[in-house]
């Protein structure tokens, strides 16, 4: 087993900015990744782009803990012990251990599905404590209602995902939730696999293969042991000739035949408003959790082709990108 310190790749780095005032002092950054995840990759290019707009130019300490429980904790322990001014926590993993370690300086998190249902904030009134940041959930009423559309016979719909995961637990339960209310209701098949199944050679497949008996669709939730094996779930799918929905933006790439997600990169950006209120002094606690204000539909032709499923042309023509052709992703 490594040690937790070898885990910890800490690189400095400030993006181009404009020429700052003589002895104004740059604040310093301490960044966490708790794990290599595309949509916390993409959200941290929006905090470079958003402190380049405001003129900032931050010394951003940059670690990754590489899903290491310990080293995180150390990372976050030491950005504290050296007074560094803010720490961003990009993603759940990194918020909750944050709010767990952090509490001397301000500590600002961007996409997190659900700082609510996680157990990150209390409301989203605010913290009230020194933890500030936006969610990046689609609502489950909006993402449904997208699935619906592309399949509005759509009645039952599989889902696998890993029950310690507090991203996708507390994404099924808003969707379960949301989706009993609809009418007529959409029942939920879950197979709750642990990430040790999900990670064995054909373990997401089979789990995937029994989750699709008796559903319409399989939907990929943000879930990094599921959307990073995609193609298994895909595989399993087009087997059972049945589409592939997500709301794993990285599932577009190869699997999934719509996605539903927000805008990672707009995301990060627009948290740069409450860093910035944070560095200027304001209490991070009574700091409101925003959400993104729109979303996008991306749909992947080759991953629809492979099911057997054929988009509705009104479907089609509504939708934001297309994965997976010329001109896509």
């Amino acid at each position: 087993m490594r040690h937790p310190a070898a885990a910890l790749l800490v690189l400095l780095a400030a993006a181009p900015a404009p020429a700052r005032p003589a002895g104004e002092e740059r604040p310093r950054v301490g960044v966490l990744f708790w794990h290599d995840s595309p949509n916390d990759r993409a959200a941290f290019e929006g905090v470079r782009d958003g402190f380049a707009l405001a003129g900032s130019e931050p010394i951003f300490e940059i670690v990754e803990a590489r899903g290491e429980d310990a080293a995180a904790r150390a990372a976050l322990r030491d950005f504290e012990a050296r007074g560094l001014d803010l720490v961003y926590a990009m993603g759940t993993g990194a918020a909750l251990r944050a709010k767990e370690e952090v509490e001397g300086i301000p500590v600002v998190f961007t996409a997190v599905t659900d700082p609510v249902g996680s157990g990150l904030v209390p409301s989203l009134k605010g913290s009230g404590r020194n933890l500030c940041g936006n969610g990046s959930g689609v609502a489950a009423a909006d993402t449904l209602a997208v699935f619906r559309r592309a399949l509005p016979d759509l009645r039952a719909l599989a889902v696998v995902h890993d029950p310690e995961n507090p991203v996708s637990s507390a994404e099924v339960r808003s969707l379960r939730e949301a989706a009993a209310r609809l009418d007529p209701p959409l029942r939920l098949l879950e197979r709750p696999t642990p990430a040790a199944a999900l990670r064995a050679p054909g373990g997401l497949r089979e789990a995937a293969r029994r989750a699709l008996e008796g559903a319409g669709a399989l939907w990929i939730p943000i879930d990094i042991e599921v959307y990073s094996r995609a193609g298994e779930a895909g595989a399993a799918a087009a087997e059972a000739r049945r589409p592939v929905l997500a709301t794993a933006p990285a599932a577009s790439r190869t699997a999934a035949a719509v996605c539903v997600a927000a805008n990672f990169r707009a995301l990060g950006r627009s948290s740069v408003v409450l860093a910035r209120a944070a560095l200027a002094g304001r209490d991070p606690g009574s700091l409101e959790v925003p959400f993104p204000r729109s979303y996008g539909v991306i749909v992947n032709l080759e991953a629809a082709r492979r099911s057997g499923w054929e988009p509705p042309l009104e479907f089609l023509a509504a939708t934001d990108e297309f994965a997976g052709v010329a001109g896509g992703r």
